[in-house]
């Protein structure tokens, strides 16, 4: 019987060592679980301050930001609009240069049909310039054949005017001549009205 409950005291001192071992492993347990939450809560709460901290620095710097941003934005807005202004200007720049260019076209066409047109007016030219210099040759072949008829004729004149002359000197002395002899028919006269007075006819 000793033995019995010495054994089962034995027993009962292993079951309740046993317990306490259960029951330190609970608490460790327990303990690591508290550790852990408390640890879990420590870290929720430094990445919360860590967050909020971020959360100010990046509303601070996007305050910043904003300054530099909303500035280059509607900077950027300008240039867009006047670039926008540039290009429409510049095709309509364009557009004209090309009817211009269009324009030009038609004018170097027209040009090189007139270039043709004096192209031939001016062979026509050179055609009858040639003809011409044939012509004036002519006329001074026949300048040269008149100049020799006048040259004649001159010779002829000055023949007239020496026979003129001579015919004046002749018509001068018959003139002379006849101024004589009225002088002479009139000193005749007055003897003959005398010798009338005993003429019976």
């Amino acid at each position: 019987m000793v033995d019995e409950r010495e054994s089962e005291g034995g027993q009962g001192r292993q079951d309740a060592g046993s317990g306490d071992v259960s029951q330190t492993g609970e608490t460790e347990e327990r303990d690591a679980e508290v550790v852990a939450r408390e640890a879990e809560r420590l870290m929720f709460r430094d990445m919360a301050q860590y967050m909020s901290q971020f959360a100010r620095s990046f509303e601070v710097s996007a305050k910043r930001w904003e300054l530099v941003v909303y500035p280059s934005l509607l900077a950027f807005i300008i240039l867009a609009a006047y670039g926008f202004y540039l290009i429409y200007n510049l095709t309509s720049d364009i557009g004209r240069i090309t009817y211009q260019v269009q324009d030009i076209a038609e004018s170097m066409v027209n040009i090189n049909q007139n270039f043709s047109s004096t192209t031939n007016n001016m062979n026509t030219v050179a055609r009858n310039m040639v003809k011409m210099t044939g012509y004036m040759e002519q006329m001074s072949h026949d300048i040269k054949e008149q100049n020799a008829a006048m040259g004649a004729i001159v010779i002829s004149m000055k023949r007239m005017n020496e026979s003129i002359d001579t015919m004046s000197f002749t018509m001068y002395q018959m003139r002379y001549d006849t101024a004589i002899m009225g002088r002479n028919i009139h000193s005749a006269s007055g003897p003959m009205r005398f010798m009338n007075s005993f003429m019976p006819w």
